[in-house]
């Protein structure tokens, strides 16, 4: 059953993987700088980073959401499911943007921001709902 107290941690975990994953995605902020800004099959007008970052922050708060509910609470568990969140962005872009030199050094650029930026965030997250307490919650 979920209580209230979960439904506020779970907030706080969703906002800590959009933290962690919008930091790689301002890499590519601008227009001119969308990967999939000559892929044929996105035709939207709204720049393609919304999607990765939301996606991220997404999955990642199911994968924490998930690794809590199997009472796995381990410092390095969130260090990894932040640097995984931290990365996606840049691993959609190079599953979906067609890659030239340049969109390829920009997805490095943005894993290897990620995975250092999210491996922060995730230590965050654990310090903020990730201790086990006394009562075990």
């Amino acid at each position: 059953m979920l209580t209230h107290r979960d439904s506020v941690k779970l907030r706080y975990i969703l906002l800590l993987n959009v933290l962690a994953a919008l930091v790689p995605g301002t890499v590519v902020k601008g227009r001119a700088n969308d990967p999939l800004l000559h892929a044929t099959w996105w035709t939207y007008e709204q720049h393609s980073a919304v999607v990765a970052v939301a996606a991220a922050a997404i999955l990642g708060s199911v994968l924490i959401g998930f690794l809590m509910w199997r009472n796995l609470r381990r410092w390095w568990v969130f260090l990894l499911c932040g640097s995984l969140t931290g990365a996606f962005p840049s691993l959609f872009y190079l599953a979906a943007a067609p890659l030239t030199d340049v969109v390829l050094a920009t997805l490095l650029v943005m894993l290897v921001i990620g995975v250092i930026w999210g491996a922060l965030m995730g230590l965050i997250i654990y310090g903020t709902v990730g201790k086990p307490t006394a009562a075990g919650s």
